[in-house]
């Protein structure tokens, strides 16, 4: 029996291979999952926000601001705090009726008496609230601000009423044979003591001076008339949900104030009030929303739907936690945030598929700078890239963190902030979360016009989507709406992975087998009993 010597296979071979295939997987997995349409945690990764998004406008001080902010599905957004009145211990005794006359038209008498010490006092009426009597007052000035001066005497009242479907406000007001739903008038007392002058607004900041029995009032919005309030407590306080008899049944009525009490648990950013005003407004109403985040309250129109990534209600309720007081060019995020955290807590609560949110953010690429809004195509870009900017930032933290830090972690400093939210206070709170700058990133796609694509390059096209569309795909770049479409189809149940990061990997692999087996040919034989066999 003669043992024939066998050649030792080259362990590097094996190893290598092994090797290429391994790295190349992972090297398309981490591509293709950050990609313009990977979610992960719920963060989107490129596109744009489907047409329909939501603005709010809030009244601050009687004057309607904007974020700069955009209008999809009808709401506006007011950007800063109310301004504190300077009210002293001469506040004066207010006293107030409301009632529901002709065609749901609310009248609102109003009874003051003079304020110890004052020399001079104003009442001042904006908006559509029209003055329509008035004892102890004269008016002295008129048009889109009313204003009356006390004339004399211990006491003067006005009158005045909120017409439904006053110019201005059509959108925005309903009425039925039981109730009205319309804007609480913007009414300040003013008188001077001395140098000082004295501010309140009787009928926002006290809530005594409104009867209960009339409605429901907020500081911007009532239901006078009939009406149920359907309330959820939270770990603030508690969520009261106004619904004006018959808008919604009892059971949609239910669920939308559970909804928004579990996103008043889930929502880890801080500002948890102790009460947070929702209004049902009528069908009727324009659609969208509206929301003052420096009142706690918002309404949105009943007939918005809770399993839609476009969430109104959970929309306007994320900017009832916005406390920040934001610079211009941090306009876009009081939108952004609240675009995005919708559709986030909206696909937490199960109400929405991964897919349905990532076709809600994803979209066309935008170059409009974030931070410049001159620099804007649409009033929507703070929806649209600002935010899948805030989609792709969150998973970019949740990455680097392991998991254990996230936008919210940014969110929170930024309500924490004293003082105005600059681009630079930004960049610094999303460096203190990930414990390093992201600075790069941030001045390419937030402060500049770079589009949102992938995490790792300025490509608004993605590798996944490149190299199906070179087996077949189609054009992506003709049809971004179409290869969305097909990727987010493939996607859900891994084939695009596979597909791509198996080919990938026999295209990288198969050069250096060839090269190894050249060096196996070139090895020379191994004398002795190396792993021999014994043959006859």
């Amino acid at each position: 029996m003669q043992l024939r010597p066998v050649r030792r296979r080259p362990v590097a071979s094996t190893l290598g291979i092994l090797f290429i295939v391994l790295a190349s997987i992972l090297f398309v997995g981490t591509v293709t999952a950050s990609g313009a349409l990977g979610v992960v945690d719920g963060g989107v990764v490129d596109g744009g926000v489907a047409d329909g998004g939501v603005v709010d406008v809030g009244v601050v001080d009687g004057k309607t601001e904007t974020d700069g902010a955009a209008s999809v599905n009808g709401s506006v957004v007011a950007d800063g705090q109310a301004v504190e009145p300077n009210v002293s211990a001469g506040t004066p005794s207010i006293a107030a009726t409301v009632t529901r006359e002709r065609d749901g038209v609310v009248r609102y008498d109003l009874r003051f008496d003079r304020p110890a010490g004052a020399d001079r006092a104003w009442l001042v009426v904006r908006g559509s609230a029209r003055v329509v009597d008035t004892d102890g007052f004269e008016r002295v000035a008129t048009g889109n601000v009313t204003r009356l001066r006390w004339t004399d005497g211990a006491s003067a009242r006005a009158a005045l009423v909120v017409p439904v479907n006053a110019s201005g406000d059509a959108s925005e007001t309903a009425t039925s044979r039981d109730w009205t739903f319309a804007r609480v008038p913007y009414v300040e007392f003013q008188w001077r003591d001395g140098e000082r002058v004295h501010r309140v607004r009787p009928l926002a900041e006290r809530r005594d001076v409104l009867p209960a029995e009339s409605g429901a009032f907020g500081d911007r919005y009532a239901v006078v008339g009939e009406y149920e309030t359907v309330t959820r407590s939270t770990p603030g306080g508690r969520i009261d949900l106004i619904v004006p008899a018959g808008a919604i049944s009892e059971g949609k009525a239910g669920r939308v104030a559970d909804a928004l009490a579990r996103a008043a648990r889930d929502l880890d950013v801080g500002d948890a009030d102790e009460r947070v005003l929702a209004f049902a407004a009528p069908g009727s109403v324009r659609w969208g929303g509206e929301s003052v985040p420096a009142r706690d309250e918002f309404w949105v129109n009943s007939r918005a739907r809770l399993d839609s990534a476009e969430a109104v209600w959970l929309h306007e309720y994320v900017h009832t936690r916005q406390s920040f007081v934001l610079d211009p060019e941090m306009a876009w995020f009081r939108e952004a945030s609240a675009e995005y955290y919708a559709a986030r807590l909206s696909r937490e609560q199960g109400r929405i598929d991964r897919a349905a949110m990532a076709g809600h953010l994803d979209g066309a690429p935008s170059d409009a700078t974030l931070t410049d809004p001159q620099s804007w195509t649409s009033p929507n870009v703070p929806q649209r890239k600002g935010g899948r900017a805030l989609a792709v930032l969150d998973r970019r933290i949740r990455d680097r963190t392991y998991g254990h830090r996230s936008l919210e972690d940014v969110f929170r400093r930024l309500n924490r902030h004293d003082g105005v939210v600059t681009y630079a206070v930004f960049e610094q709170a999303v460096a203190e979360v990930t414990g390093e700058r992201d600075d790069a990133w941030l001045d390419r796609h937030v402060n500049g016009s770079a589009p949102v694509a992938d995490q790792y390059g300025p490509d608004a096209r993605p590798l996944a989507a490149g190299l199906l569309a070179s087996l077949g795909g189609g054009d992506t770049a003709a049809s971004p709406t179409a290869t969305a479409g097909l990727l987010s189809a493939v996607r859900g149940e891994g084939v695009a992975f596979f597909s791509v990061a198996t080919g990938f990997s026999v295209v990288a692999a198969l050069p250096l087998y060839g090269l190894l087996q050249w060096v196996q040919r070139r090895e020379p034989d191994l004398g002795g009993l190396v792993d021999g066999a014994e043959t006859p």
